[in-house]
C-alpha cells in the first residue's frame, strides 16, 4: 500500500506568515498615527488662526474697499491679557465676543489644541503655541512686531478750496485724532503748521475718528490704519485761506552785492490793501524758475530779519521764520528783500537771478508771482 505525502501547512510556515501580517499591521498602524497626527496639526493650526484673527482682526473682511475688522486690538488699543479676554465682556470699549463659538461648543475648549492641552498664550513675544504631543512644538505669531500694532501714523494737511495753506490762520485750527490705548478712549489734538501740515503718531490698527476744526466749521473723517502704515488725509477748508498782500507791480528789482558784478539778489514792495493790520513770521520762496538754487539773507526795508547763519543756506520750497513778526499797517507797503543767491547750499558761486520768474508765500497765507527784471 503506498502512502500519500502530507500537503499541510508547516509551522515553519505559519511563523513566516504571521511575521508578515504583523510587519503590515504595523506598517498600517503607523501610518494612521501619521495621518492622525497631521489631521491634528491641522486642525490645531486652524484654530491658532482663527484666535489670532479674533485679535488683530480678518484682512479679508472688506467693504467699499476698505478693511473693516481689527478684532480685539482694534476697539481696545492693546493685547488682551489673556485668551479668555476673547470671549468674556472686559466692559469698556469691549465689543466682543471675537470668537464664534457653535452654540454646542463648550466656552474652554478655543483654548485647548487637538491633542487636550491648553494653549500657551504670550503676549510678550506676540505668539500663541501648542504643544501638542509633546514631541514637537506649533508656534502661531500674532504680529511681527508691536510697532507693527500700535506705533503707526497719520499725517496730512488742510487747504482752502484753491489749495492754499492756512499761512497765519492755522491758529485758528485744531486737529484731533480718537482712538483706543490700554482700554480707553484717547482724544490727541494738535496745532497745524502754516503750511498746513499736522502728523500723529504711535496710531494702533482701527479705525479712528480724525476732526479738523475751528470756531467756524467742522471736518471729519474716518481713517483706516493698516498694520506698518502711514496714513496720508487731506481737508479741505470751505473757505479761502489767501492773505491780502499783493506785490506791487514794476516794483521788482535785481542787483549785485558790493564787490560783484552778478545779480544775485533782488528786492520787492508788498502792500497791504485792507484796512486791518497784517502780521507776517515767515515767508517762503516757492520757485525761482529753477529748484537748484540757494539764499543766504531775508530783509524787509533793509532790516535782516533771517540770516542763514553761515550754516546751509535757505533753498526753494523751504519755509523760513523771521527772527521777529513784522507788522504791515493798512494801506501800507513794506521793501522785502531776498539777498545772496548761490548755486549750492554751501559754497558754491553767485548766480544771477536777473529775468527769473519768482513765486513767493508769506505766512498770512498770501501767494506772490512776478518776474524778476
Amino acid at each position: 500500500m503506498i502512502m500519500k505525502k502530507s500537503s499541510g501547512v508547516t509551522l515553519l510556515e505559519m511563523i513566516v506568515v504571521m511575521v508578515i501580517i504583523g510587519i503590515l499591521a504595523g506598517i498600517s498602524l503607523s501610518a494612521i498615527d501619521r495621518i492622525r497626527e497631521r489631521s491634528q496639526i491641522d486642525e490645531t493650526m486652524e484654530e491658532l488662526k482663527r484666535i489670532g484673527k479674533a485679535i488683530t482682526g480678518d484682512p479679508e473682511l472688506i467693504v467699499d474697499g476698505k478693511r473693516i475688522d481689527f478684532g480685539y486690538v482694534g476697539d481696545m488699543g492693546k493685547l488682551p491679557d489673556s485668551l479668555g479676554a476673547l470671549i468674556n465682556n472686559e466692559g469698556g470699549l469691549w465689543r466682543g465676543p471675537y470668537l464664534k463659538l457653535n452654540f454646542s461648543e463648550d466656552k474652554e475648549s478655543y483654548k485647548i489644541d487637538a491633542w487636550g492641552r491648553y494653549y500657551q498664550y504670550t503676549p510678550e513675544d506676540l505668539s500663541i503655541r501648542s504643544f501638542a504631543n509633546g514631541r514637537f512644538t506649533l508656534t502661531y505669531k500674532i504680529a511681527e512686531s508691536y510697532d507693527e500694532l500700535f506705533n503707526n501714523k497719520i499725517y496730512g494737511y488742510i487747504y482752502d478750496n484753491e489749495k492754499n495753506p492756512p499761512g497765519n490762520k492755522a491758529a485758528e485750527f485744531r486737529v484731533s485724532c480718537e482712538y483706543p490705548r490700554n482700554g480707553e478712549r484717547v482724544y490727541v489734538e494738535s496745532i497745524p503748521k502754516e503750511d498746513g501740515f499736522f502728523s500723529f503718531d504711535n496710531i494702533p490698527i482701527g479705525t479712528h475718528l480724525v476732526k479738523v476744526y475751528s470756531s467756524r466749521e467742522t471736518l471729519q473723517k474716518y481713517v483706516t490704519v493698516l498694520p506698518r502704515s502711514q496714513v496720508f488725509i487731506e481737508f479741505k477748508i470751505p473757505r479761502i485761506f489767501r492773505g491780502g498782500l499783493v506785490y506791487v507791480a514794476n516794483s521788482a528789482n535785481s542787483f549785485p552785492s558790493p564787490f560783484d558784478t552778478v545779480s544775485n539778489n533782488f528786492s520787492f514792495e508788498l502792500f497791504n490793501p485792507t484796512t486791518e493790520t497784517i502780521r507776517i513770521n515767515s515767508l517762503n520762496l516757492l520757485s525761482l524758475s529753477t529748484d537748484r538754487v540757494f539764499y543766504e539773507i531775508v530783509t524787509i526795508d533793509n532790516d535782516t530779519i533771517a540770516n542763514f547763519g553761515g550754516g546751509m543756506r535757505f533753498k526753494v520750497n523751504q519755509n523760513v521764520n523771521f527772527d521777529s513778526i513784522v507788522a504791515f499797517g493798512p494801506y501800507s507797503k513794506r521793501i522785502v528783500s531776498l539777498l545772496g543767491f548761490y548755486n549750492d547750499s554751501i559754497g558754491g558761486n553767485s548766480i544771477s537771478v536777473k529775468n527769473k520768474l519768482v513765486k513767493i508765500r508769506t505766512s498770512d497765507g498770501s501767494v506772490n508771482q512776478f518776474l524778476i527784471p
